[in-house]
């Protein structure tokens, strides 16, 4: 058997039975952005042949930091990249790679945010430190592959808490000398009208939020928007959109395209492009026109970054009908907003080559690179949505690959937040675990505190860049959401998660800086 030129090995020192390692790999090249390797994960480590016509990469995969959590995390040569030209052959320790990585991150971001007059707290700056002592450690046990990386995983559970605790604190640093924002959004979807007593929702969505979305899918809703083709439903949704106006709720409405196969009719799958532009078009000058001014937002497209796409579409189509919807938008109202939605920020589909769970059959974009193609193509919206489900990433990935997006010069919407409130992640497809063996995701097993804590970080993070308009809470109530136990509501009679108050404190604080 042919050597590996990058072998990436584990030394499970962990305490626990694991599982310590996760079944996927990605590879990264400079900008963060997946790309597709034969890059292979086991039990006896992380193997990478080749990189294509890449020469620089990083790779990112989970791994399990007790005292922190079982996430993926980026390894990238203390920040210097893997190079197939200057590193090829070598040999690496997982544990004590991931801590360079960390230390390094950590100290560029101290950097860059004290440029802003930001500094650590003595919490932060201990952990820090602590951090940069173990990696001094490990680094003169080389060596001694179990030692060193005893040594690095203790480093790393607190550099990790010391990169989360930076992003924290800078976040409230900004508020704090920005001062408060009026006309910042908090949203969240609006399904529960149609799920629980209605005056019951609105008294516990308006005590919340002053930002709705009306959910427009054509199946898969709480009442399906177009399940014929033709036939459209709009009354039950004008009702609930003047009950919102008249609490003085902003609205959006979303989507006026959206493919993945939990919400595409067969009729629409089965449409050839021609076909499916002539749709898009009627589709969108008739849906705008209905509630004119009424919906100040409308999401044009969702998830058409090479996720949901079952009616295949290549590149260029997918950005000649979004160029297309947002056409027909604006010209039908001027004033409306327009929003490109994206999903999965770390794009593991591009690895897996995966449209959610069929085989793709072109190559995938990030969705980063899907904006930076529209913006390209001069395709005319304002607003970019990144959604920020917890995903097995830590806290400091989700809110840098936030960030990326403020180089396109757009408003930005948090246009999905969330995170369960009960042991770990599952989608609302997904059949419920023993989860009490497993490792925890993040901090601990998920509880109502722990969905907080997201929603707090998330949102406020959020409200700290002049940037970034809107968080949305996704969703509002279980068991009806996207997420098991996502819901800040924990069922239809109303009683409230541990969330609720911690948004209406948070709402406080931040109104009065």
């Amino acid at each position: 058997m042919q050597e590996s030129r990058f072998v990436f090995k584990p030394e499970f020192v962990q305490k626990g039975p694991g599982p310590n390692l996760g079944d996927k790999v990605l590879t990264l090249d400079e900008n963060g952005d997946p790309f597709k390797s034969d890059a292979t994960i086991s039990k006896a480590g992380i193997q990478v042949n080749s990189t294509g016509m890449t020469d620089k990469f990083a790779i990112s995969f989970r791994w399990n930091v007790e005292g922190y959590g079982f996430l993926y995390m980026p390894a990238d040569n203390g920040g210097r990249m893997y190079s197939v030209k200057e590193d090829s052959g070598k040999k690496y320790n997982i544990s004590y790679e991931l801590l360079r990585t960390r230390v390094f991150r950590n100290n560029s971001r101290c950097e860059q945010f004290r440029i802003d007059g930001w500094e650590p707290s003595r919490e932060c700056a201990a952990f820090k430190s602590l951090g940069e002592q173990y990696l001094d450690d490990a680094s003169k046990a080389v060596n001694d592959p179990d030692r060193c990386a005893h040594i690095a995983q203790n480093g790393l559970k607190y550099s990790l808490m010391a990169g989360e605790m930076i992003e924290i604190e800078k976040s409230r640093y900004d508020i704090s000398r920005n001062g408060s924002r009026s006309d910042f959004l908090f949203g969240c979807d609006t399904r529960a009208y149609f799920q629980i007593d209605q005056k019951l929702f609105f008294d516990l969505f308006s005590e919340l939020f002053n930002y709705g979305t009306i959910t427009h899918y054509l199946k898969g809703d709480a009442i399906n928007f177009e399940e014929v083709e033709g036939e459209k439903k709009f009354s039950e949704r004008d009702r609930l959109l003047d009950e919102l106006l008249k609490r003085g709720i902003k609205v959006e409405g979303r989507p006026l395209y959206w493919v993945h196969t939990w919400v595409t009719p067969d009729w629409l799958k089965n449409k050839t492009y021609d076909q499916l532009l002539k749709y898009v078009e009627s589709h969108v000058r008739e849906v705008v026109k209905h509630y004119g001014d009424r919906i100040s937002v409308w999401e044009v497209v969702n998830e058409l970054h090479d996720w949901a796409n079952e009616n295949q579409l290549n590149h260029e189509q997918t950005i000649e009908l979004t160029k297309l919807a947002c056409e027909v938008a604006r010209a039908e109202n001027p004033r409306v907003k327009l929003l490109v939605n994206n999903c999965c920020p770390f794009a593991d589909y591009v690895q897996e080559g995966k449209w959610h769970e069929k085989e793709a059959k072109y190559p995938q974009r990030t969705p980063h690179q899907f904006i930076q193609q529209l913006i390209d193509a001069e395709v005319d919206f304002d607003i970019i949505g990144v959604q920020v489900y917890f995903v097995h990433r830590t806290l400091i990935e989700a809110i840098q690959s936030i960030e990326r997006y403020q180089v396109f010069n757009k408003k930005v919407q948090l246009a999905e937040v969330g995170a369960t409130s009960k042991g770990v992640t599952l989608e609302f497809t997904e059949q419920e675990k023993d989860y009490t063996g497993l490792p925890y995701e993040w901090h601990r097993h998920w509880d109502e505190e722990l969905q907080a804590d997201w929603l707090e970080y998330i949102f406020t993070y959020g409200y700290s860049k002049k940037f970034i308009e809107a968080a949305n809470w996704y969703d509002f109530v279980d068991p009806y959401g996207f997420l098991k136990n996502g819901g800040i509501i924990k069922s239809p009679k109303g009683d409230k998660k541990t969330a609720v108050s911690r948004l209406i404190k948070l709402q406080k604080q931040l109104n009065n800086t």
